[in-house]
């Protein structure tokens, strides 16, 4: 079995040591193995005088932390880029789709829609006629309704649209779908125009086309000089016979990788798409997908998935290989089944849940997984017999799951980065299709995910436990109440700040998701803000000011923030300071982030003052900006004054609040120590921080402690001292 490692920076801090540094709210705090639960199992209560005593820091014990700069920075971008891999909730990945908006001018829902030009282009340029087109194009011109009924899949929309273009002189032909909700009889003369051509597409009740019906749209249809073409399911037996008298029949698609050809040509024009099909690869996987009988769908399918590839640049045979063998449940189903061994398939789900991690940190958890979904007795594959050598598995594994390693870097402990080789998936939506399925399908293996989600969101790299809260909150959009009881909501209790923050992510995940559950999961914040809630549950409500974000933008996440900034809890107000970095960086050069913290550092409420300035100086020591083609840092918010006046202001009115302030005062010194030396061998950025110290010196005292501040950096930051020197002298 695999264990997780234990580094020496999860342990238990030695709090009663006074030089100790608190480590960051998202750094990993004490917590004993035994403390917290398991997915499933009730969580002990603990009375709340004790949990305040074992959370709750001291003021200067927030203040002496230091953090490596940038971590918040990453923590944000893996975010966005686990979130990139799950298509949002209701969106059908991999199913073409024709969407209409039944809608007028004003807004009201309307019986008919011009059909988008789109529509008619494909028609025009990637239409393969199936056999006997021809015959059916004639029976068609005798009639003005015809009812095309075919199976699933076969394209008889595509027939319809296409036998209405022949049909209908001139260039100026309009087309138009009828409102598949709509009753034929519903229809009036004010409906149609003139020479029109109209497709009623798979009517939701077909039983409704009755001969009353159809006689009455033809007598509108023959005065207006319209026609009309209504494709029906063959699954759905029609049973008027006025109705069963204009059904024709569609015949087969004889070679489907026309329309393949037809779609990628239309799409990225003749000449770029037969460098496409030139490729072998391509021509290989469009014998083996269309080359036989079947439905004309999937030739859409399959020049969606290369047009898909080809546009993120991935191998395009390969990438769209995956992604067909993901489309639907059906064929996930057989995609799974064939994989193996169960190691091979927790390395599948391993994969969807940390993709873009290094191939080993994810192999690693695979076989955590494997672990845990193994019964009492040990399946065959993970007995070997004696003396038996070992077996590579590491390229088997990635041809399998369609899967690819690329080069990376991940961030170390100490702000270095060191080379990796991160593991993804080809199709770019295949983490959501492979754990959505395992998720559907496994019932009695899903208490063990959650377990093993669990065990990732306590991983020491960050970026695991980021991706894990992005995969938690992928299934809480799917099964909110048993994710946030079994999952969300024990992290959220948990005195490790890094599980409340991994809470706190998974909830805005969740509404990423499914914005249906913003409200609901708004509710469950609210409850966790209450006043006579943990100081633990206030903060991980601190610290999902995203869920605001998403709906309200920076005012409403703002609000929302500023109601914790009274808070009593030192522990709160640590979480509103990682937020309000968060923000900032989200929020960037606009002015919102700064104006709301100068009104918190000015405000009566000793408390709210006391978290605006400590946010400031978290903000202050966590961002940093690296400029395309530069090899350094700016300190991020000296970059942002230095790029605008006003904001040059906002930031030199925080400083100044900070270095005269008695208890923050010191350390915003050091603070101000770390930007002169970061900035001391480039001159762009040593001229910007003798400009802020300029702007921030507006009064005697301010300038006395900024001289005697830059006289103290002359050994370590001897060009930075001597131009912030120079500048507060005015020369």
């Amino acid at each position: 079995m695999n264990e997780q490692p234990a580094p020496a920076e999860a342990k238990e801090p030695k709090a009663k040591d006074p030089k100790a540094k608190l480590p960051k709210p998202e750094e990993p705090k004490a917590k004993a193995k035994d403390e917290e639960p398991k997915a499933g199992e009730p969580k002990a209560e603990e009375p709340k005088d004790k949990e305040k005593e074992k959370d709750e820091p001291s003021r200067a014990h927030v203040l002496n932390e230091r953090g490596q700069r940038g971590t918040i920075q990453d923590r944000i971008g893996t975010e966005r880029d686990a979130l990139s891999g799950y298509a949002p909730g209701g969106t059908a990945i991999g199913r073409d789709q024709h969407n209409h908006y039944y809608g007028g001018p004003d807004g009201r829902r309307t019986r008919i829609a011009p059909l988008r030009r789109r529509d008619v282009e494909e028609i025009e340029r990637a239409f393969v006629a199936p056999e006997d087109f021809d015959e059916l194009l004639r029976l068609t011109r005798e009639r003005r309704i015809v009812i095309l009924q075919a199976d699933q899949d076969s394209g008889r929309y595509a027939a319809a649209r296409r036998l209405l273009c022949l049909l209908l002189a001139g260039d100026d032909r309009r087309l138009f779908g009828v409102d598949p909700s709509v009753r034929l009889d519903e229809l009036t003369a004010d409906d149609l125009t003139e020479g029109a051509g109209y497709v009623y597409r798979d009517p939701a009740r077909p039983d409704a086309l009755t001969g009353f019906a159809l006689d009455k749209i033809s007598g509108l249809l023959e005065d207006a000089k319209a026609r009309l073409v209504i494709t029906v399911d063959a699954a759905r037996p029609l049973t008027d016979d006025r109705a069963v008298e204009l059904v024709l029949r569609l015949g087969r698609v004889q070679d489907r990788r026309e329309i393949a050809r037809g779609l990628l040509a239309l799409e990225l024009g003749d000449g770029r798409a037969g460098v496409v099909l030139d490729e072998p690869d391509v021509a290989a996987l469009l014998d083996a997908q269309l080359g036989q009988d079947g439905p004309p769908r999937h030739a859409r399918a399959v020049a969606v998935e290369l047009l898909n590839a080809h546009r993120q640049a991935l191998p395009l045979a390969r990438t769209a290989e995956q992604a067909l063998r993901l489309r639907d449940d059906e064929l996930r189903t057989q995609w799974f089944e064939s994989l193996e061994t169960l190691s091979l398939q927790c390395m599948a789900v391993a994969t969807a849940v940390l993709s873009g991690e290094p191939y080993e940190t994810v192999a690693l958890a695979a076989m955590q997984l494997k672990n845990e979904l193994e019964t009492g007795d040990p399946h065959a594959e993970s007995l070997r017999r004696l003396d038996a050598p070992l077996t590579p598995t590491r390229r088997k594994w990635l041809s399998r799951l369609g899967a690819e390693t690329a080069p990376s870097k991940v961030r170390l402990r100490f702000g270095a980065t060191a080379p990796s080789e991160a593991i993804r998936y080809l199709d770019p939506y295949a983490q959501g299709k492979v754990l959505g399925y395992f998720w559907r399908e496994f019932d009695e293996q899903r208490p063990r995910l959650l377990g093993w989600l669990r065990w990732c969101s306590e991983h020491p790299l960050e970026s695991v436990r980021t991706r894990t809260a992005v995969a938690t909150g992928f299934l809480a959009a799917r099964a909110f109440d048993l994710v946030r009881a079994l999952v969300i909501e024990p992290m959220a209790f948990s005195e490790d700040p890094r599980l409340r923050t991994v809470a706190a992510t998974a909830l805005h995940a969740t509404v990423t998701q499914r914005p249906a559950l913003r409200e609901p999961v708004r509710e469950l914040l609210r409850s966790w803000a209450e006043p006579a809630e943990t100081p633990r549950l206030r903060g991980t409500a601190a610290r999902a000011w995203r869920v605001e974000y998403a709906d309200g933008g920076a005012a409403a996440a703002l609000d929302w923030l500023e109601d914790y900034t009274g808070d009593e809890s030192v522990l709160v107000t640590a979480a509103v300071c990682v937020s309000v970095t968060e923000l900032w960086e989200t929020e960037w050069d606009r002015e919102g982030t700064p104006a709301r913290l100068l009104e918190w550092t000015s405000d009566r409420d000793e408390d709210r003052r006391f978290t605006g300035r400590l946010a400031f100086l978290t903000a202050a020591r966590q961002l940093v900006r690296r400029l395309p083609g530069d090899d350094f840092d700016w300190p991020g918010l000296l970059h942002i004054a230095a790029m605008d006046d006003a904001r040059m202001r906002d930031v030199a009115a925080l400083w100044r609040e900070v270095l005269n302030d008695s208890i923050v005062q010191e350390h915003a010194q050091d603070l101000l120590r770390e930007w002169a030396c970061t900035a001391d061998d480039v001159p762009v950025v040593r001229r910007s921080l003798a400009r802020l110290t300029r702007a921030v010196a507006t009064d005697g005292v301010t300038a006395g402690r900024l001289r005697y501040a830059a006289r103290g950096w002359a050994e370590d930051a001897p060009k930075s001292s001597a131009d912030v020197l120079t500048a507060l002298n005015g020369r």
